[in-house]
């Protein structure tokens, strides 16, 4: 891969310096902030599952916006990051959660990381069921190897645990079909 292809490319040692870069700006400006991650910033800082990610899915406490706004710049600036690299668009899919158990992943002095379970995470990927590029499938394959699971009814039981089975469409059942297959099941 060339130089300019891995711009903003965050592998798991460059997210946990940003982390620690936003700690220390948060700090500078007395403020505290919780965040909690999703996505692709999971699966390569806890999972180590992907050597990278292109954005960090995330969502903020609130605070103060304008200062977080300028310590996000910063950050960006400073670790040479594209456009886009925090994205919030993982709220849209949240208001369908019937309900969210996160875990607390890392507690700096003035930054709090959170993350979603690994069953909350299944059934976000599967909601998901985007095509590659998405790494929605590989994750969720490791995500299911990781909690035991062989049927589709314990699939299905941990996605409803979460999110209404009203939003298992034609996409999501191909996706739920192909994820058994791969981890050697039937899941017809």
């Amino acid at each position: 891969m060339t130089e300019s292809n891995n711009i903003g490319l965050m592998n798991k040692d460059k997210l946990i310096q940003i982390f620690g870069y936003l700690n220390e700006r948060l700090k500078e400006n007395q403020l505290q902030l919780e965040i909690t991650i999703y996505g692709g910033a999971i699966m390569t800082m806890v999972y180590d599952n992907r050597p990278a990610t292109r954005d960090i899915d995330c969502v903020f406490s609130e605070t103060n916006s304008k200062l977080l706004d300028n310590i996000l710049d910063l950050a960006k600036f400073t670790f040479n990051l594209s456009d886009g690299w925090i994205n919030e668009e993982v709220k849209e899919p949240l208001k369908s959660l019937l309900k969210e158990d996160k875990e607390t992943y890392k507690i700096y002095s003035h930054l709090k990381i959170l993350k979603p379970n690994a069953e909350q995470l299944l059934a976000m990927k599967i909601l998901a069921a985007r095509p590659e590029p998405a790494k929605d499938f590989v994750d969720a394959y490791l995500l299911c190897k990781d909690l035991g699971i062989t049927t589709k009814t314990e699939l299905l039981s941990i996605f409803n645990n979460y999110l209404p089975l009203t939003l298992v469409g034609e996409r999501q059942i191909n996706f739920i079909k192909y994820l058994g297959k791969d981890l050697g099941y039937d899941w017809e």
